[in-house]
């Protein structure tokens, strides 16, 4: 699966501005980041990475805009995104460029069919 460059502007009040990529790989998200100045461009932070296994997020949501589209991640507990900015507890927004919108549509989507998947599984062996 190819990797999905995303952005985020809206980090400390509209003053910081996150830009990364996100892969899915063995079964995590897995993403590599920075931060740098919103206004001027160049305070900027080292590369970041942060790694969260699939079977901690609840829902990845797509919505496709005009111009772009977002990828919200939903996650089962507050302590999932410690080590990925934001600023919301339980969810984080991806925004994604309008060239990049199928590469998104289709992370969604893979990962969604892989968490039904697995709650099938977790069904059938409770029934069992």
């Amino acid at each position: 699966m190819r990797a999905l460059p995303f952005y985020d502007d809206e980090q400390n009040g509209g003053f910081m501005m996150l830009e990364g990529i996100l892969r899915v790989e063995k079964g995590k998200l897995h993403f590599e980041f920075h931060k740098k100045d919103a206004l001027i461009e160049v305070v900027k932070s080292g590369v970041k990475t942060a790694e969260i296994d699939l079977k901690d997020i609840d829902l990845i949501e797509y919505k496709k805009k005009l111009f772009g589209a977002r990828l919200i991640i939903h996650a089962k507990r507050a302590t999932v995104f410690e080590d990925f900015p934001g600023n919301d507890l339980t969810t984080r927004t991806l925004k994604v460029k309008r060239k990049h919108r199928d590469i998104a549509a289709n992370i969604a989507s893979n990962v969604n069919l892989h968490l039904s998947e697995q709650k099938l599984k977790e069904l059938d062996g409770e029934t069992e």
